[in-house]
């Protein structure tokens, strides 16, 4: 049986092709999102830069509806989907598919396929 996710009991791993990038115990779950400190692993660096340019168009973005950041948001977006990051709960299940954002030692994500792992 499944335990329930608690903050301080859950923690997720974020992975790429079988290497740990980080591990993110769980702080809070929201309805569409579950929200995570963020403990990098070494292998994660080569993707901080990305990262943080995704943070910083989020900032921008709530102060500037321009469409050319739109279209930048968008385009980061795109690349990070295309890491295939894979969210793996320890002792639990899954998730492929998933929106995420990592901000300094936070970390935010969004299972798209809520099914993939039993809560």
């Amino acid at each position: 049986m499944t335990q329930p996710l608690q903050p301080g009991n859950t923690v997720y791993l974020l992975e790429k092709g079988g290497v740990l990038l980080g591990r993110m115990p769980l702080r809070e779950v929201e309805l569409f999102a579950i929200h995570c400190n963020f403990e990098p692993t070494p292998a994660f660096e080569p993707y901080r830069p990305l990262f943080d340019e995704d943070a910083s168009l989020a900032h921008q973005m709530a102060e500037d509806d321009a469409p050319e950041l739109m279209e930048k948001a968008e385009a980061v977006l795109d690349r990070i989907q295309a890491l295939n990051l894979l969210v793996r709960r320890e002792g639990g299940g899954v998730h492929r598919e998933i929106l995420i954002g990592i901000e300094g030692s936070r970390a935010d994500f969004r299972p798209l396929d809520i099914q993939e792992e039993p809560q």
